[in-house]
C-alpha cells in the first residue's frame, strides 16, 4: 500500500512539473521564473477547490462544518476587510494587465460602396 501512495505522488508531481514547464511564459528561463508564474496560477484554482470543500465538508460531516464557520464568524471585521482588499487587488490588478494588453478589435473589412439610383456617378 505504501508503494502505491509513493507512485501516486510521484505521478501527481510529475504531472505538476509538465504543466509547469507546458504553460511558463518564454521570458520566464530561470527556476525563480517558473515559481513565480506557477504561484500566480494558484489563487482562483484555490479558491473554487476550497469552496467544492466546504460544499463536501458540510454534506459528509456537518459537525466540523459548524465549527468552522462559528470560528470563521468570531473573525473580527477588520480582517475580513482585509482579506477582501488582498482578493480584490489580486484579481483587480490581474484584470487589469488584460484590459491593457489586449488586442485592439480587427477592423471590418472595407466593402466599396455600390452606387446607388441617387448617386452622381
Amino acid at each position: 500500500m505504501p508503494n502505491a501512495i509513493l507512485s501516486r505522488t510521484a505521478l501527481v508531481a510529475r504531472r505538476l512539473r509538465l504543466l509547469v514547464t507546458q504553460t511558463a511564459s518564454p521570458r520566464a528561463s530561470g527556476r525563480y521564473d517558473r515559481l513565480i508564474d506557477a504561484a500566480n496560477r494558484l489563487p482562483r484554482p484555490v479558491l473554487v477547490y476550497g469552496t467544492v470543500a466546504l460544499m463536501f465538508l458540510a454534506l459528509i460531516r456537518p459537525d466540523l462544518f459548524d465549527r468552522g464557520m462559528a470560528s470563521l464568524d468570531r473573525m473580527p471585521d477588520e480582517l475580513w476587510w482585509l482579506v477582501g482588499a488582498i482578493l480584490a487587488g489580486h484579481f483587480g490588478a490581474r484584470e487589469a494587465h488584460h484590459l491593457r494588453h489586449r488586442a485592439p478589435p480587427a477592423a471590418p473589412p472595407a466593402t466599396p460602396e455600390k452606387p446607388g439610383p441617387d448617386s452622381p456617378a
